[in-house]
């Protein structure tokens, strides 16, 4: 990470001595990012000398499922559960990117409609044991656990490289987004059903996961020169 954060300073260095005449920057430039919300393209419009305005959006979708096989035991078949899960990161928002030394290094204050979840269900495929006690798929019954987020979630961060002072720039963002805890949701059927009013309880162990971090790379690309 270190030498990342070094490369891209340098980079940026480099650059903004190429173009130190701030009445050529770029008016409006297209960024694509990846990082820990997903892909994330982005519109940058410059305000004024020391401020831009973006525009963000990212998406990332991921689905997983199979079977988990377990050992229970001597004289037992053994367990088979299938798992679904889904996991959603998606964001909409706006940000004012400071620049406070006129150059690459920005603070950054942005607000964004939050649409992460995480949807995980459990589906028994085989004769499962509990406390010496053998129960079929039927009597087991299914298990389905949902995890939201508040909608509006707030940013703050910093960022290098600045899209709007030459045609290609290297980017780097570092923040994070309040999305609140964890809000849980679980429903069961069958002999597991009491298992889903543990849900209360989960989501008070997750109270305190109410920040989610944001570390992205890209790179931007200037669409409008200011005349």
């Amino acid at each position: 990470m270190k030498t990342l954060i070094t490369l891209l300073f340098l980079l940026n260095i480099g650059a903004f001595a190429q173009e130190p005449n701030l009445s050529k920057t770029n008016r409006l430039s297209l960024a694509l990012k990846v990082g820990t919300t997903g892909i994330s393209p982005e519109f940058s419009y410059r305000l004024k000398k020391r401020i831009n305005l973006r525009a963000s959006a990212s998406l990332f979708n991921y689905k997983k499922n199979d079977i988990f096989i377990f050992d229970q035991g001597k004289d037992v078949e053994e367990g088979k559960v299938q798992y679904d899960a889904k996991l959603k990161l998606g964001n909409v928002g706006v940000l004012v990117d400071y620049f406070p030394f006129k150059k690459f290094l920005a603070l950054n204050l942005g607000v964004f409609y939050n649409m992460n979840t995480v949807d995980i269900s459990l589906l028994p495929k085989s004769n499962l044991k509990f406390n010496d006690r053998i129960f079929t798929p039927e009597e087991t019954g299914t298990l389905g656990l949902k995890i939201n987020y508040k909608k509006i979630a707030p940013y703050a961060g910093i960022s290098l490289g600045n899209p709007n002072n030459g045609a290609f720039r290297v980017l780097f963002d570092f923040g994070v987004l309040y999305t609140g805890s964890p809000l849980i949701t679980m429903n069961g059927t069958g002999s597991i059903e009491p298992t889903a009013k543990q849900a209360p309880q989960l989501q008070t162990n997750l109270k305190p996961l109410y920040l989610y971090p944001v570390v992205k790379l890209g790179f931007s690309y200037r669409i409008l020169k200011q005349k």
